[in-house]
């Protein structure tokens, strides 16, 4: 009844009511006791009745309220513990980048989670709290902490507030921990980083210092490379400074407990190996420069006391010296000028030997046994006056006429030379030693005094000379067959296998069905050299002129065939990079051949076989005597440099994309290079262009060929089609006058000049061989009209037909051919020419009117020898320059031959590599090598070729890269590479120049530049 009393009470008045009820509800400031207190002290009895009511709502709401906020502190605890078990898995799950801005960034984001973590967790503990707080209620009675709600409610939240205690300690350990093994490898990543870095540098310096081969044939010349020198030591200094710091924060981390010590470890010891080799490299330069020095101040001092030597025998008059006083004069000045000689001598060789072993060079060598051969023919000649002068000092005058004396040096007259006494010839040592150590080894050294006949080292050098001959001509030989079994060996081992059943599941699936593009026609050529070339060469081996002509014959078979095989060259190493050389097919078909070199070596013997035959030709060529068989090796010399410009040009004309036809409809290619090029166009000024365009030219037989290099690299570039030249329509002007003049320009134009092209070739060399091969071209084209249709082209000059724009007036036949080259060659502006109209302002037709005809084709046959010389230069000077890119085998050739390859092996650049198999020499720039020892490369050559010092020997020379694998680390090695590139960059072996074919490449890429 006193609940619905109340009910009533409270449904007459809620407002007044209920706004305690509210007010206790939200703020839980007041005991339920308190509430009803105040509401019997302001109303009345009914009111009274109505808080008992209001008593049993007010428990309800407060019991239901902390219910609610019990289970959702639970529900927070809960919510926040998987937050911290999804983020401690993702720690422990993380791996550590490999680079220090990474590693960065990932500590970074990884600590700003774990603050927000670390907030939301003392957050509940802090709610936590005060809900207990609110839960026990200090000042309510005993009676009411004892109600059973209370205390379930406590229990609950003081076990959540434990649980979270435990999780932040756990938490916190955790993340110490991971933070410090984070932070660890951050310290790694930027002694990484730092290491590599400095590695690179001392790389880098390591490839300048060896470099600096050089040691001066002068004292001022060794006196800058020693300035050079210690320069470069002092810009290196704080290299060697940033080793130590870094060696010395390597070592501090190992001390510190690092997790890494088996990284930074040998990264430290690196460090110290790296830092002492520059230093001891950059010391033994110091020194050996120290020592050249000295050796060339001793030259320097010998050569100045032979000069003054021969002058004071030169300045003696014998004449003069037949009184006894100007004879004792002489005797005297002679004998202090020979005490002299203790302190300007250069000593014994043995001296020399012992003091100067480690910097004597070949050419030094040379240089030091003539200045000891100069100084002891100086003592000689010396020491026969002083013994000449002695007698003329004592001799009594006689009655009869005084005899004059003979000189005491023999006087060596020339052919065709008076042997009058009183004729004084100079004497050989008159003139100063040659200062090159090319020119001193070619220099003729004194002859001894008092020989005379014929010299047995004239003998013993022919019988040298024979001897290198045959020691050539088997090497030839021994090679060719060898080269044959190899191509026997890798067609049957490899090509033939990928036919048999049992191999089929060892083949990778990129190679099936592909056996011709990765070998190419390796077959043909196979048969060419088994069947055709290695018989010829058997058939004539001991008669060089022969030898000469099998190359001479065989020109066209070398052309075609390695043409081919070059062209795919880059086809099939990219498909044997694909496929590895590691595959199980070609690791068993190398176990079943017993090769230690992969596949890759053999696939490059073709390209190294074609670039060799001209080197054995040049070697063969200075071993002949006489003229008996020259003209036939030279000939073959030519023949295969010739094989080489083509087999290199073929390779360019591969890379051209977007010309609308067949280039073999072209002709023959027969030069190619870069240039500058000016357009300019009657249509109108707009053809006109300021700037030069850059543009790769290909010169063929019927047409000039202008395209635009796309690509930096030279394996990769492209050229694509700008515009074609009939060679039937082109005129050429050789020179270009006027404000545009350039020795290095000329022009070709089309008829009647209404299209012109300004080319700037790159040096006057290339200019003046482009010319003489476009006139040949025109000379060519006027031959085959001359003699094919020689009807119709007379008719045509009768009737003053135009060739190449050019009004040409009628002349006689003895004449025509003479005319066509002058319209080929001749300046318009500088020949009376103008425009398409002009003609030839010669006196050539007129002047001859009224000669015989007999005397006219005299004048025409010896002005056709002429110009036939003129043009016949241009295949000498390009075989000149072949010679001087690809010379024969000797040192100093080989220096000039590879000295363009050395910014392609920088990152070689005192590389150590382990030799695979034996290879024996095969020539005297080539080093023999052992299975098993080490080589380090000294620089990268062209066609596979390194030049490399036998380590711990002073031995050093070319050898085949194909032999060598590179040792990375003790104990590894790396898989074998014939790369010129494998660090950035290119092999970069060629010149605006014809260059031969050459290769770079990367795992045994192969690219004819």
């Amino acid at each position: 009844r006193d609940r619905e009393r109340g009910r009533r009470v409270v449904a007459r008045n809620p407002r007044r009511l209920f706004s305690g009820i509210e007010e206790a509800a939200v703020a839980h400031a007041r005991t339920v006791v308190e509430l009803i207190n105040d509401i019997a002290a302001t109303h009345d009895s009914d009111a009274f009745i109505a808080g008992d009511y209001i008593l049993q709502i007010q428990i309800q709401h407060a019991v239901a309220t902390l219910k609610q906020a019990v289970e959702k502190f639970s529900a927070n605890t809960q919510e926040i513990s998987a937050s911290l078990r999804a983020f401690t898995q993702k720690l422990q799950e993380t791996e550590f980048p490999n680079d220090v801005a990474s590693t960065e960034e990932l500590l970074r984001s990884q600590c700003a989670e774990y603050s927000v973590l670390k907030d939301d967790l003392l957050s509940a503990s802090r709610h936590g709290e005060t809900l207990l707080n609110c839960i026990k209620r200090p000042g309510e009675p005993r009676s009411a902490r004892l109600c059973p709600d209370k205390l379930i409610n406590v229990t609950a939240v003081e076990r959540l507030l434990v649980q979270l205690e435990e999780t932040e300690r756990t938490f916190d350990e955790f993340w110490t921990r991971h933070e410090g093994r984070l932070t660890q490898c951050l310290q790694l990543r930027r002694f990484e980083t730092d290491f590599r870095e400095l590695q690179t540098c001392l790389e880098v310096s390591l490839k300048q210092l060896s470099a600096m081969s050089e040691i001066g044939d002068s004292v001022i010349h060794v006196d800058q490379l020693l300035a050079e020198a210690q320069d470069f030591h002092m810009l290196t200094a704080d290299q060697l400074e940033k080793a130590e710091e870094l060696r010395i924060i390597g070592t501090q981390l190992i001390e510190s407990q690092h997790y890494a010590v088996d990284s930074i470890q040998p990264k430290c010891v690196e460090l110290v190996r790296m830092r002492d080799a520059f230093h001891d490299r950059i010391t033994k330069r110091l020194e050996t420069l120290h020592k050249c020095r000295d050796l060339q101040e001793r030259i320097e001092r010998a050569n100045k006391w032979c000069t003054e030597g021969v002058e004071l025998l030169a300045s003696q008059q014998i004449e003069r010296c037949q009184a006894p006083e100007f004879a004792e004069e002489a005797l005297r000045e002679l004998e202090d000028f020979m005490a002299s000689s203790d302190h300007n001598r250069l000593g014994s060789s043995r001296e020399l030997k012992a003091m100067f072993e480690d910097v004597i060079t070949p050419e030094t060598k040379g240089l030091v046994q003539q200045v000891l051969k100069r100084i002891e023919d100086v003592q000689m000649m010396c020491e026969k006056r002083k013994s000449s002068l002695k007698k003329l000092a004592t001799r009594l005058p006689r009655p009869v006429h005084a005899v004059t004396p003979e000189p005491a040096v023999p006087l060596h007259y020339s052919q065709g030379q008076s042997s009058h006494p009183h004729s004084h010839p100079a004497s050989p040592l008159h003139a100063e030693l040659p200062k090159s150590p090319k020119s001193m080894r070619k220099a003729s050294t004194l002859p001894k005094l008092g020989d005379s006949g014929d010299s047995p080292e004239w003998t013993s050098d022919a019988e040298a000379a024979r001897a290198k001959r045959g020691h050539v001509l088997k090497e030839l030989l021994d090679t060719e067959r060898v080269y044959v079994s190899e191509l026997c060996s890798i067609l049957k081992g490899y090509k033939d296998e990928m036919l048999n059943p049992e191999m089929q599941p060892l083949i990778p699936i990129n190679l099936y069905g592909k056996s011709d593009l990765l070998f190419g026609n390796m077959e043909e050529i196979f048969r060419f050299h088994n069947d055709v070339f290695l018989r010829d060469l058997e058939n004539c081996i001991n008669t060089p002129e022969l030898i000469g002509l099998c190359f001479v014959q065989r020109k066209d078979s070398f052309h075609r065939l390695y043409s081919l095989y070059c062209q795919n060259k880059p086809q099939s190493e990219e498909l044997r990079r694909q496929v590895c050389d590691s595959n199980p097919f070609f690791k068993e078909c190398q176990r079943r051949l017993h090769h230690k070199l992969p596949l890759g070596a053999y696939l490059l013997k073709p390209v190294q076989r074609i670039t060799k035959y001209q080197l054995l030709l040049k070697d063969l060529l200075k071993c002949v005597e006489g003229s008996q068989g020259r003209r036939e090796l030279q000939e073959a010399v030519d023949t295969m440099l010739t094989v080489l410009k083509c087999l290199n040009d073929s390779m360019h004309q591969v890379a051209i994309v977007g010309f609308p036809g067949n280039l073999a409809d072209l002709g023959k290619l027969l030069m190619q290079g870069p240039f500058s090029v000016w357009n300019e166009s009657k249509k109108g000024l707009r053809e006109l262009r300021l700037k030069p365009a850059q543009r790769h030219i290909f010169l063929y037989e019927k047409v000039l060929l202008f395209t635009k290099r796309a690509g930096k690299d030279t394996d990769r570039a492209t050229y694509h089609f700008k515009n074609a030249l009939k060679m039937s329509q082109v005129g050429l002007t050789e020179s270009v006058r006027g404000n545009k003049g350039d020795v290095r320009k000329f022009e070709v134009w089309l008829q009647g000049r209404q299209e012109v092209h300004i080319i700037l070739a790159p040096s006057v060399e290339v200019k003046e061989t482009w010319v003489k091969e476009i006139k040949r071209v025109l000379l060519d084209q006027f031959e085959y009209l001359k003699g094919e249709n020689i009807k119709q082209y007379s008719s045509r000059i009768q009737k003053g037909a135009s060739l190449n724009g050019i009004r040409i007036p009628p002349l006689s036949p003895t004449t025509q051919h003479r005319a066509l080259r002058q319209t080929a060659s001749w300046d318009m502006a500088g020949n009376g020419m103008s425009g398409s109209g002009g003609s030839i302002s010669s006196s050539s037709s007129e002047g001859r009117q009224g000669e015989s005809s007999k005397e006219s084709g005299r004048r025409s046959s010896r002005m056709m020898r002429s110009v036939d010389a003129t043009l016949g230069d241009a295949p000498e000077e390009e075989e000149e320059s072949w010679s001087s890119d690809y010379s024969a085998s000797d040192e100093e050739e080989d220096q000039e031959t590879f000295s363009e390859s050395t910014e392609t092996f920088s990152q070689y650049t005192s590389s150590r590599f382990l030799v695979l198999a034996d290879y024996n020499a095969m020539g005297g720039s080539e080093v023999s090598l052992r299975e098993g020892d080490y080589v380090d490369l000294i620089k990268v050559g062209c066609a596979g070729w390194w030049y490399v010092r036998v380590s711990g020997t002073p031995y050093e020379g070319w050898a085949p890269a194909a032999y060598l694998e590179r040792v990375l680390k003790k104990g590894s090695r790396s898989s074998p590479s014939v790369s010129s590139q494998e660090s950035s960059s290119g092999l970069k072996h060629a010149t605006s120049r014809s260059s031969v074919a050459s290769l770079s490449t990367k795992s045994e890429e192969v690219n004819i530049l």
